[in-house]
């Protein structure tokens, strides 16, 4: 099963924020809030706010461990949780990963919208992480997230970011992917790296 299949499983809905104007590919949700500083040839440079989410680190990222993570993220939010209520969470469902290929180490995050009341988890490796502001390069790909596309993408984003003259931390990454699984077209993925 591929990256964006697993984490395109689960649809899921939320009412946008006022005031901000969510892209096209957030489809309505209440996704991270970023602005576009400065598009470049083939990558975005876009300022990110501050956002909250909650995560499950994965040790290094096999396919089996970024799959029980996912997993372990949409049964909290379908109610295995103290209070046993449901949480919504918008799109989309990221892996940050950090290391060199051999050694590195990672974890799935799902955003969660300001005001947005999270029960304790039963699962004690779920945690809620804030991801501070930070100005951010992104590229985007359509169809259905691989993990060989993902790696391409990242290895053509850091080409492109060199290129324009800019400074970014090499080994650390994030994809992301916007869509559920019914949803044949335009479909939207993205590869951050951060600015150094």
């Amino acid at each position: 099963m591929t990256f964006q299949r697993l984490i395109a499983l689960f649809p899921l809905f939320m009412v946008p924020v006022q005031g901000w104007e969510a892209p096209w590919f957030c489809h309505g949700e209440d996704c991270p809030q970023f602005t576009v500083v400065h598009s470049y040839e083939g990558f975005e440079e876009r300022f990110y706010d501050a956002s909250h989410w909650i995560t499950v680190d994965l040790g290094n990222t096999t396919h089996e461990k970024v799959k029980k993570a996912i997993l372990k993220l949409f049964f909290y939010m379908k109610g295995e949780n103290e209070g046993k209520e449901n949480v919504n969470l918008p799109w989309p469902l990221i892996l940050s990963v950090e290391g060199d290929e051999d050694k590195n180490h990672g974890s799935m995050s799902w955003p969660v919208p300001v005001g947005t009341h999270l029960p304790k988890p039963n699962d004690a490796t779920i945690r809620e992480t804030d991801m501070p502001a930070a100005t951010v390069y992104v590229r985007s790909f359509g169809g259905v997230a691989t993990e060989t596309n993902m790696l391409e993408n990242f290895e053509k984003l850091k080409e492109s970011i060199e290129a324009a003259g800019k400074s970014f931390v090499p080994d650390r990454f994030v994809a992301a992917g916007y869509d559920p699984p019914l949803r044949l077209f335009n479909r939207h993925n993205e590869i951050w790296v951060f600015a150094d």
